[in-house]
């Protein structure tokens, strides 16, 4: 998973990010998924937009016009880079890779909206709208956001986000009550429960994904454990070690 685009060598969560993530070789692209004030899904990560470009302001209190005048290459090389739509990264990705939508709808941040999950429902939507050909994730650390969208689409994966102080296996009791498919827990949470989390998890048929991890031996020795997926910043470094285990296999 190539964790906002190939993050390390481009600005996050741009479509350039997304095409070096698929020229790497990348099996799925993460992206964050926010709210403008008009109601139009876009890509960003941070409550604010200062975080990644050249402006200011919350997201949720921007329109798209506004947004779509920001440079989210913030000065990087190779020139402006410009925030896209949801709709404009699944249509680039569509039938080229898969795609791990994060929902950004967290407790304590002013945009936060639960129960009435704007963000999980307009994702669904435009998964829907732009047709998309290939593998669809819907992740988020809110479980009421999952939880919305296996309401209204059962068809869709789901994926239960979890920092490293939780405890993955109570992570993964939950995502098993609740029929989602993929517990998603930080890497150091990983590390310290060991490949036993992964035979548990196997046995229900869920899937475990991990982040956010780019040394190449850290990658390795998730991959021999039998993990289903790491994010990693460098999917040209990911990639290589996925696909010595493919060959192994």
């Amino acid at each position: 998973m190539a964790h906002r685009g190939a993050s390390a060598a481009h600005p996050e969560n741009t479509l350039e990010a997304f095409e070096a993530a698929i020229e790497a070789g990348a099996d799925v692209v993460e992206l964050d998924v926010r709210m403008t004030a008009d109601d139009v899904p876009v890509v960003m990560h941070d409550l604010d937009v200062a975080s990644t470009t050249d402006g200011q302001g919350l997201v949720h209190t921007l329109t798209l016009a506004e947004i779509k005048r920001l440079d989210a290459a913030a000065g990087r090389d190779g020139g402006p880079a410009g925030v896209p739509t949801l709709e404009e990264a699944l249509t680039l990705l569509s039938g080229r890779c898969g795609v791990d939508i994060e929902i950004k709808n967290l407790p304590g941040e002013p945009s936060f909206d639960s129960p009435v999950e704007a963000a999980a429902e307009a994702s669904v939507r435009t998964v829907d709208r732009v047709g998309y050909d290939g593998f669809v994730l819907v992740s988020s650390f809110n479980w009421l956001s999952i939880e919305r969208v296996r309401a209204m689409a059962p068809g869709l994966a789901t994926g239960f986000l979890v920092t490293a102080v939780i405890d993955p296996r109570a992570a993964l009791a939950y995502v098993r009550q609740q029929g989602h498919g993929y517990v998603l827990p930080q890497s150091p949470a990983v590390f310290d429960a060991g490949p036993d989390l992964m035979r548990e998890a196997h046995a229900d048929g869920i899937q475990v994904g991990t982040w956010t991890v780019d040394d190449p031996q850290a990658i390795e020795r998730l991959f021999s454990w039998g993990v289903d997926a790491v994010a990693s910043n460098r999917p040209d470094v990911a990639v290589g070690v996925r696909d010595r285990f493919r060959n192994d296999g």
